[in-house]
């Protein structure tokens, strides 16, 4: 399930983790086509000479919304990545919930500087209208379509991970070699071991994860003809890894779902299957 058709109005308290992962990849891509489209058309109009006519309180709108794609750009990618690291807070929950109220704030901010009593600027039928009249429809559903991230945040809540991560940074100059470094001993020894242990469960987490982007109906479009092939590769790799069975074989399996990922060119679900196969440890 993914969201619905009418902005602001998704439940999400049944929906899964890669369920409101793949929204909010939608709306990365969805920003990054907005923003695109809005500063074609700002600069259409200021070189037809139209945008001098427009109201100048609609002109904020623009120019503020415009602006603010790059912050909802950039923190849904915060967002998308403690998702994908298994690392989601407070913060991650608290920029959902404002990137929605933002989002609700500007529709309604935006009839009311488009159809405000100043309308002289409104020449119907005229080509270089219809650019900003484009303006305020697409720049207004995309905000509807936004509003939906607050309630995705008060289910992200939920998956909020309950560990505290601290992290301990120390500086070193000089070159070390082989060294060991121990807390709270004194006069002892310690013996450094490599660990690359193949690790099953956090394989099997990842497979159930690339599972559940699999039944997606946007897999079956970004993937083709290849679609079932894949299904079947994911299939028989949760099958071996609930075995245990040898890794080598495991790697072989996600090499394959990785090469045919990203044989993709474009698309939300094969480009978040390649990230999760990057985050395995020890895989490659």
């Amino acid at each position: 399930m993914a969201q619905g058709i009418f902005g602001g109005a998704t439940s999400y308290e049944e929906q899964s983790l890669t369920d409101i992962d793949l929204d909010i990849q939608k709306w990365i891509k969805y920003t990054e086509e907005i923003k695109k489209m809005m500063n074609s058309w700002l600069e259409e109009s200021k070189r037809n000479g139209f945008w001098e006519k427009v109201d100048f309180d609609f002109q904020m709108t623009i120019y503020s919304s415009i602006s603010y794609y790059d912050t909802i750009i950039s923190d849904m990618k915060m967002v998308h990545e403690a998702i994908l690291y298994g690392t989601i807070t407070k913060r991650e929950v608290k920029l959902l919930q404002k990137i929605g109220r933002k989002a609700f704030s500007y529709n309604n901010e935006y009839p009311k500087t488009y159809k405000s009593e100043r309308r002289y600027w409104h020449d119907y039928g005229n080509p270089q209208f219809q650019i900003v009249e484009n303006m305020y429809a697409k720049g207004r559903d995309y905000f509807v379509t936004l509003q939906d991230a607050a309630n995705a945040a008060a289910r992200l809540e939920d998956y909020m991970s309950s560990q505290n991560v601290s992290n301990n940074t120390m500086n070193i100059s000089g070159d070390v070699i082989g060294s060991q470094i121990q807390q709270g001993t004194v006069s002892s020894t310690q013996n450094m071991q490599e660990n690359k242990e193949f690790d099953y469960d956090k394989v099997l987490e990842a497979l159930k994860k690339i599972e559940q982007y699999s039944n997606n109906n946007l897999f079956e479009e970004e993937f083709g003809d290849k679609a079932k092939e894949v299904r079947v590769i994911i299939s028989e790799a949760i099958d071996d890894t609930a075995k245990h069975k040898e890794p080598f074989k495991i790697k072989r399996n996600f090499s394959k779902i990785k090469q045919l990922a990203e044989g993709v060119t474009t698309g939300i679900i094969a480009s978040g299957i390649v990230e999760l196969i990057k985050q395995i440890p020890n895989l490659f």
